[in-house]
This record gives structure tokens, sequence and C-alpha cells, in this order.
């Protein structure tokens, strides 16, 4: 009995192992697939244990460095393989939906530190100029075509989009050079939180019990995360007294609470819209609304968010 188990287990794992390797594959074509890698390991973690899906993604990798190459193997080895176990592990043994995206996202962030630093090592590669240079080619490329266009096919919105491009191209290079970390924050709670919904959503298919998250309306922040942040600032004021450049950490903790309080705000914001009494169109209709305002209005909902996090206006007990 317990041979059979075992032999189901395998097969099951050789079979996400092929996924796995079929998604490497397809990223190569669609880059967007490379962050739903974790996912069929996780569905696997969940069915047979979390050793089972380590197994299939270290089969994974060897057979993409055969196929792939090994610099692809790398990549997915060090960004994203991390990430998986540390959604799968959070999901065997049952934690939080909030607390298993935490653990997924402090994963990538520390992956993606590490594959910046082999880059820079191993290959002289400068991550971020490099980020920052194919940006710059990419804004000039689309200059320079909307600028060759024919006499006959220039209209003024064209002349518009080409001003647009030499006033958003320096502003990228900005961030991309001086923003990076807290880019990177965002981007590693993304990765994580798109994850953990897809296979939550995709476990009901196999009748798997992974914890459904409440959705972003009872998502809350620690009430203690401003002063860890204010404690961080004043950290780097003290640092500038020692006569060290602290300009881009202060300006990335401005930027990483000001979008923390956005996403609490909107959190705010989509958690009465979902406690309101009218009818699901109603509701639909505001929430795309308040998803759109956000451009325009953002220092509102990032005022929101401190209130919530100041007094509960949600009276919500629950935080990551």
């Amino acid at each position: 009995m317990n041979r059979n188990i075992k032999t189901s287990s395998l097969t099951e794992s050789a079979m996400i192992t092929g996924i796995l390797v079929v998604i490497a594959y397809l990223s190569s074509f669609a880059t967007v697939l490379m962050f739903f890698y974790p996912t069929p390991a996780i569905i696997l973690g969940k069915r047979k244990g979390l050793k089972y899906s380590v197994l299939a993604l270290v089969a994974s990798s060897l057979i993409v460095s055969m196929l792939l190459g090994l610099q692809t193997a790398i990549m997915f080895t060090i960004m994203y393989t991390p990430l998986a176990i540390a959604l799968t592990y959070g999901v065997c043994k049952d934690e939080d939906a909030n607390k298993t995206i935490l653990f997924g996202a402090a994963a990538y962030m520390i992956s993606f530190l590490v594959f910046i630093l082999l880059l820079n090592t191993i290959m002289g590669i400068n991550f971020i100029e490099r980020l920052a240079e194919m940006y710059e080619q990419s804004f000039a490329m689309t200059r320079d075509l909307l600028s060759d266009a024919p006499g006959s096919l220039r209209t003024e919105q064209m002349e518009s989009m080409v001003e647009n491009i030499d006033e958003m191209a320096p502003l990228m290079n900005f961030m991309v050079t001086n923003l990076f970390p807290a880019i990177m924050i965002v981007a590693s709670v993304a990765t994580s939180y798109i994850n953990y919904i897809i296979a939550s959503k995709f476990s009901r298919r196999f009748s798997l019990n992974i914890k459904q998250h409440e959705g972003i309306g009872h998502f809350s922040f620690p009430r203690n995360f401003i002063i860890a942040m204010a404690g961080l600032l004043l950290l780097s004021f003290l640092l500038s007294a020692l006569d060290i450049n602290v300009e881009i950490i202060q300006l990335n903790l401005f930027i990483i609470v000001f979008v923390a309080m956005i996403l609490q705000g909107f959190a705010v914001l989509k958690f009465f819209i979902d406690r309101s009494n009218f009818g699901k169109v109603i509701k639909t209709i505001l929430l795309v609304m308040v998803v759109y305002m956000s451009i325009y209005f953002s220092p509102i909902y990032a005022i929101v968010g401190l209130i919530d996090l100041t007094i509960n206006l949600r009276r919500i007990n629950k935080a990551v």
C-alpha cells in the first residue's frame, strides 16, 4: 500500500516537473509566464507534501539546464524556486494566507538580491545599470520611430507622444536607478500574492483545502508598521550626521511608506464598498472608479490608510 502511495506521489511529481519545464520554455517567448512558475509546485506540495514539491523543482532546474542552458536554469533556480518553496511551506503548514504571502515575498526579495549579486560577481553585469540602459534604448527607439514617420502621417497626437516620451525617459531612468529597492519590495509582494491567489483558486478543482484569502478589503499592515518605518527614517538621519549620503535610503523609505499607505487606503475603501447595500453591478462600478481614481487621488488614499492604521476604521484585528 505504502509502495503504491509512493509511486503515485513520484508520478505526480514527474508530471509537475514536466509542467514546470514547459512554463520555463514558454517564458522564453512570453516573459510574464515565469512569474507563475511556482504555482504548480504549490499545488503538488499541498497534495503530496513539501518534499515532493522540492523534488519536482530540483528536477525541473536540472532539465531546464540541459534544454535551455545553464543561465536560464540559474535564473529559475535562484529567483523562483525559493519563492515556490516558501509559499508551499506556508500552505502545507496551513498558515494564514497573509502570513504565507509574506513568506513568499521575503523569499523572493532575498532571491532577487542574490541573483543581482551573482550577475555582478560572476558575469560583471550591473543589473540596475543594464535595466536603465534597456529602458533608455526602448524609449529612444520609440521616439525615433515616431519622429521618422512621413509628414503625411504625423499628427498632433503623435507630436504629443514624442514630447511625453522625452519627459518620461529621464523619469524612468531616475526611478530605476534610485527607487529600485522600493520597486523590488512592491514587486515581491505582488508576485507572491498572485501565485498564492492562483494556487488557492486551482486547489478547489483538486478538492484541496488551501486557505482562501479574504480579499484586499481585509488586508492591514501591523499597527507598529509606521513606528518601524519612522525608526528606520530616524536611523537614516543619524547616519547623515556622520556625513554618510542617505538621501537614496530616505527616498526609498518614503516611497515604501507612501505605497503601503495607498494600499491600506484602497483596502479601506474596498472594505466599505463590500459592506454596502448596493447591488453587485454598482459595487463593481464603484470599485473600478476607486482603482481608476487612485492615479489622481493617491495622496488622499494614503491619508485614509494612515488614519485606518491609527484608529482602525474597519474595526478588524487581523494584520499581516
